[in-house]
Protein backbone atom coordinates (compact mmCIF):
# COMPACT_ATOMS: atom_id res chain seq x y z
CA UNK A 1 0.00 0.00 0.00
CA UNK A 2 1.13 3.29 -0.67
CA UNK A 3 -0.50 6.45 -0.48
CA UNK A 4 -0.06 10.43 -1.92
CA UNK A 5 -2.08 14.14 -1.22
CA UNK A 6 -1.71 16.57 -3.71
CA UNK A 7 -2.55 20.42 -2.96
CA UNK A 8 -3.06 22.23 -6.32
CA UNK A 9 -2.70 25.95 -4.87
CA UNK A 10 -2.57 27.98 -8.95
CA UNK A 11 -5.86 29.03 -8.59
CA UNK A 12 -6.10 30.06 -5.04
CA UNK A 13 -4.87 33.70 -4.76
CA UNK A 14 -3.87 33.79 -1.29
CA UNK A 15 -1.59 30.88 -1.33
CA UNK A 16 2.27 31.24 -2.17
CA UNK A 17 2.21 27.48 -3.53
CA UNK A 18 1.54 26.61 -6.77
CA UNK A 19 1.47 22.68 -6.12
CA UNK A 20 2.19 20.73 -2.78
CA UNK A 21 2.53 16.92 -2.85
CA UNK A 22 3.00 14.40 0.02
CA UNK A 23 2.93 10.72 -0.17
CA UNK A 24 3.94 7.47 2.13
CA UNK A 25 5.73 4.51 0.52
CA UNK A 26 4.63 1.56 2.38
CA UNK A 27 6.74 -1.88 0.97
CA UNK A 28 8.66 -4.47 2.50
CA UNK A 29 11.32 -4.00 5.05
CA UNK A 30 13.47 -6.50 3.78
CA UNK A 31 13.21 -4.99 -0.13
CA UNK A 32 16.78 -3.22 -1.04
CA UNK A 33 16.02 0.23 -1.73
CA UNK A 34 18.17 3.55 -2.19
CA UNK A 35 16.62 6.50 -0.54
CA UNK A 36 16.39 10.01 -2.45
CA UNK A 37 18.88 11.40 -4.32
CA UNK A 38 20.45 12.42 -7.55
CA UNK A 39 20.83 9.49 -10.19
CA UNK A 40 23.80 8.50 -11.06
CA UNK A 41 23.14 8.06 -14.90
CA UNK A 42 21.17 11.43 -15.15
CA UNK A 43 21.85 14.37 -12.70
CA UNK A 44 19.05 15.82 -13.43
CA UNK A 45 16.49 13.33 -11.60
CA UNK A 46 15.98 12.73 -7.45
CA UNK A 47 14.15 9.88 -6.30
CA UNK A 48 14.77 6.62 -5.08
CA UNK A 49 15.61 3.45 -6.57
CA UNK A 50 13.93 -0.18 -6.46
CA UNK A 51 17.15 -2.78 -5.71
CA UNK A 52 15.24 -5.77 -5.60
CA UNK A 53 16.49 -8.40 -8.45
CA UNK A 54 14.74 -7.91 -11.98
CA UNK A 55 13.42 -4.59 -10.63
CA UNK A 56 16.45 -2.31 -10.64
CA UNK A 57 16.53 1.02 -12.13
CA UNK A 58 12.78 1.22 -11.19
CA UNK A 59 11.61 3.90 -8.59
CA UNK A 60 8.29 4.75 -7.21
CA UNK A 61 8.64 8.60 -7.05
CA UNK A 62 11.12 11.08 -9.24
CA UNK A 63 11.29 14.13 -9.80
CA UNK A 64 13.37 16.04 -12.72
CA UNK A 65 13.28 20.01 -11.24
CA UNK A 66 14.79 20.91 -14.91
CA UNK A 67 12.45 19.42 -16.86
CA UNK A 68 8.99 20.13 -15.22
CA UNK A 69 8.32 16.68 -14.17
CA UNK A 70 7.31 14.72 -11.13
CA UNK A 71 6.28 10.78 -11.75
CA UNK A 72 4.70 8.57 -9.04
CA UNK A 73 3.13 4.79 -9.12
CA UNK A 74 0.62 2.90 -7.29
CA UNK A 75 0.11 0.14 -7.16
CA UNK A 76 -3.03 -1.72 -8.15
CA UNK A 77 -3.56 -4.98 -7.15
CA UNK A 78 -5.30 -7.64 -9.00
CA UNK A 79 -4.07 -10.55 -10.95
CA UNK A 80 -0.24 -10.67 -11.53
CA UNK A 81 0.76 -11.20 -15.44
CA UNK A 82 3.60 -14.01 -15.57
CA UNK A 83 6.77 -12.34 -17.25
CA UNK A 84 5.66 -8.99 -16.70
CA UNK A 85 8.05 -6.02 -16.76
CA UNK A 86 8.35 -4.11 -13.61
CA UNK A 87 6.14 -1.04 -13.40
CA UNK A 88 8.88 0.82 -11.45
CA UNK A 89 10.16 1.36 -15.19
CA UNK A 90 7.23 3.76 -16.21
CA UNK A 91 8.59 6.41 -13.69
CA UNK A 92 12.20 6.19 -14.26
CA UNK A 93 12.01 6.23 -18.36
CA UNK A 94 9.48 9.19 -18.15
CA UNK A 95 11.98 11.00 -15.79
CA UNK A 96 14.48 10.62 -17.98
CA UNK A 97 12.69 11.12 -21.46
CA UNK A 98 13.82 14.42 -22.88
CA UNK A 99 10.64 15.07 -24.29
CA UNK A 100 9.15 18.61 -23.99
CA UNK A 101 6.06 18.97 -21.91
CA UNK A 102 3.40 21.43 -23.07
CA UNK A 103 4.10 25.06 -22.75
CA UNK A 104 1.59 25.78 -19.84
CA UNK A 105 3.93 26.98 -16.72
CA UNK A 106 0.94 25.86 -14.44
CA UNK A 107 0.97 22.48 -12.72
CA UNK A 108 -1.08 19.51 -14.31
CA UNK A 109 -2.30 16.91 -12.51
CA UNK A 110 -2.99 13.33 -14.51
CA UNK A 111 -3.48 9.87 -13.85
CA UNK A 112 -3.35 6.29 -15.79
CA UNK A 113 -4.73 3.39 -15.15
CA UNK A 114 -3.91 0.15 -16.89
CA UNK A 115 -7.48 -0.86 -15.50
CA UNK A 116 -9.17 1.56 -18.07
CA UNK A 117 -6.37 2.49 -19.85
CA UNK A 118 -7.58 6.15 -19.75
CA UNK A 119 -5.33 9.22 -19.29
CA UNK A 120 -7.29 12.18 -16.76
CA UNK A 121 -6.29 15.18 -15.86
CA UNK A 122 -7.42 16.57 -12.25
CA UNK A 123 -8.94 20.32 -12.00
CA UNK A 124 -9.19 19.93 -8.04
CA UNK A 125 -7.61 21.60 -5.33
CA UNK A 126 -7.28 18.88 -3.32
CA UNK A 127 -6.70 15.28 -4.34
CA UNK A 128 -5.46 11.93 -2.87
CA UNK A 129 -4.75 8.47 -4.17
CA UNK A 130 -3.84 4.92 -2.64
CA UNK A 131 -4.56 1.67 -3.81
CA UNK A 132 -7.56 1.94 -5.37
CA UNK A 133 -8.73 3.16 -8.74
CA UNK A 134 -9.26 6.62 -8.79
CA UNK A 135 -12.55 7.48 -8.91
CA UNK A 136 -13.22 5.32 -5.81
CA UNK A 137 -10.87 6.18 -3.25
CA UNK A 138 -10.32 4.68 -0.02
CA UNK A 139 -11.65 5.98 3.46
CA UNK A 140 -8.34 7.23 4.73
CA UNK A 141 -7.79 8.50 1.57
CA UNK A 142 -10.89 10.65 2.03
CA UNK A 143 -9.87 11.27 5.68
CA UNK A 144 -6.55 12.75 4.39
CA UNK A 145 -7.78 15.07 2.12
CA UNK A 146 -9.71 16.78 4.78
CA UNK A 147 -6.73 16.90 6.72
CA UNK A 148 -4.76 18.52 3.62
CA UNK A 149 -7.67 20.90 3.30
CA UNK A 150 -7.28 22.20 6.89
CA UNK A 151 -3.48 22.51 6.82
CA UNK A 152 -2.91 23.84 3.20
CA UNK A 153 -5.82 26.81 4.14
CA UNK A 154 -3.85 28.05 7.70
CA UNK A 155 -0.48 27.42 6.79
CA UNK A 156 0.31 28.57 2.88
CA UNK A 157 2.32 31.37 2.92
CA UNK A 158 6.34 31.03 2.90
CA UNK A 159 6.89 32.72 6.04
CA UNK A 160 5.03 29.55 7.65
CA UNK A 161 7.10 26.79 6.35
CA UNK A 162 8.73 25.25 8.83
CA UNK A 163 4.96 24.91 10.75
CA UNK A 164 3.59 23.50 7.25
CA UNK A 165 6.32 21.12 7.13
CA UNK A 166 5.69 19.93 10.41
CA UNK A 167 1.79 19.24 10.16
CA UNK A 168 2.35 17.70 6.81
CA UNK A 169 5.35 15.42 8.54
CA UNK A 170 2.44 14.16 10.93
CA UNK A 171 -0.46 13.99 8.48
CA UNK A 172 1.70 11.21 6.79
CA UNK A 173 2.71 9.22 10.16
CA UNK A 174 -0.90 9.46 11.23
CA UNK A 175 -2.24 6.07 12.50
CA UNK A 176 -5.81 6.73 12.98
CA UNK A 177 -7.66 3.61 11.60
CA UNK A 178 -10.90 5.22 8.88
CA UNK A 179 -12.99 2.14 9.07
CA UNK A 180 -15.28 0.64 7.68
CA UNK A 181 -13.59 0.69 3.94
CA UNK A 182 -14.93 -2.22 2.29
CA UNK A 183 -12.28 -2.52 -0.77
CA UNK A 184 -10.25 -3.36 2.21
CA UNK A 185 -12.06 -5.61 3.67
CA UNK A 186 -12.72 -8.14 0.69
CA UNK A 187 -9.17 -7.27 -0.63
CA UNK A 188 -7.51 -8.02 2.81
CA UNK A 189 -9.30 -9.70 5.07
CA UNK A 190 -6.79 -10.53 7.55
CA UNK A 191 -5.02 -7.18 8.01
CA UNK A 192 -7.69 -4.26 6.45
CA UNK A 193 -7.44 -2.59 10.30
CA UNK A 194 -4.04 -2.84 10.07
CA UNK A 195 -4.43 -1.36 5.92
CA UNK A 196 -6.72 1.37 7.54
CA UNK A 197 -4.23 4.32 8.34
CA UNK A 198 -2.38 6.03 6.40
CA UNK A 199 0.94 5.13 8.14
CA UNK A 200 0.73 1.63 7.88
CA UNK A 201 2.70 -0.44 10.84
CA UNK A 202 2.76 -4.03 10.79
CA UNK A 203 6.16 -5.20 12.18
CA UNK A 204 5.43 -8.90 12.76
CA UNK A 205 4.91 -8.96 8.92
CA UNK A 206 7.99 -6.80 8.47
CA UNK A 207 6.06 -4.40 6.11
CA UNK A 208 4.72 -1.08 6.79
CA UNK A 209 5.78 3.13 5.57
CA UNK A 210 9.12 3.40 5.27
CA UNK A 211 9.43 6.52 3.51
CA UNK A 212 7.85 9.70 3.54
CA UNK A 213 8.54 12.37 1.05
CA UNK A 214 7.16 16.04 0.87
CA UNK A 215 7.49 18.60 -2.19
CA UNK A 216 6.31 22.06 -1.98
CA UNK A 217 7.07 23.97 -5.14
CA UNK A 218 6.10 28.38 -4.77
CA UNK A 219 4.77 30.28 -7.08
CA UNK A 220 7.66 31.72 -7.65
CA UNK A 221 9.70 28.71 -8.70
CA UNK A 222 11.38 27.49 -5.70
CA UNK A 223 11.17 23.83 -5.08
CA UNK A 224 11.81 21.96 -1.25
CA UNK A 225 12.13 18.56 -2.18
CA UNK A 226 12.16 16.07 1.52
CA UNK A 227 12.65 12.73 1.81
CA UNK A 228 12.50 10.95 5.78
CA UNK A 229 13.28 7.50 5.37
CA UNK A 230 13.87 4.47 7.32
CA UNK A 231 17.23 3.65 7.02
CA UNK A 232 18.34 -0.22 6.44
CA UNK A 233 18.94 -3.02 7.91
CA UNK A 234 15.17 -1.71 9.50
CA UNK A 235 14.76 -2.97 12.68
CA UNK A 236 10.96 -3.48 12.90
CA UNK A 237 10.85 -2.37 16.98
CA UNK A 238 13.54 0.56 16.96
CA UNK A 239 13.82 1.96 13.53
CA UNK A 240 15.54 4.95 12.60
CA UNK A 241 14.78 7.73 10.45
CA UNK A 242 16.60 10.03 8.15
CA UNK A 243 15.87 13.09 6.85
CA UNK A 244 17.32 14.32 3.56
CA UNK A 245 16.48 17.71 2.15
CA UNK A 246 17.07 19.24 -1.80
CA UNK A 247 16.10 22.91 -3.17
CA UNK A 248 15.94 23.90 -6.52
CA UNK A 249 15.08 27.28 -8.50
CA UNK A 250 12.90 26.56 -11.14
CA UNK A 251 13.50 27.84 -14.96
CA UNK A 252 10.34 29.88 -15.72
Amino acid sequence: MCIVFIYNGVNETESDYSLILISNRDEHFERPAQCMAPWNEDSNVYGGKDLEPGCEGGTWMAVSPTRGKLGLLLNLPGVKKESAKSRGRIVSDYMKSTMPLSDTPTPKIKTYSNATDNIYQWPDTYLGFSNSLPDKPLKKVEAGKNYLTDICGRLNKIMDKSQLIDELTCLLKNKESHLPDDQLESRQPKLYKELSSIFVDIPQGKYGTRAHTIMLLSKSGHMDLIEISMQSPIDPEKPHWEKSAFQFDLIK
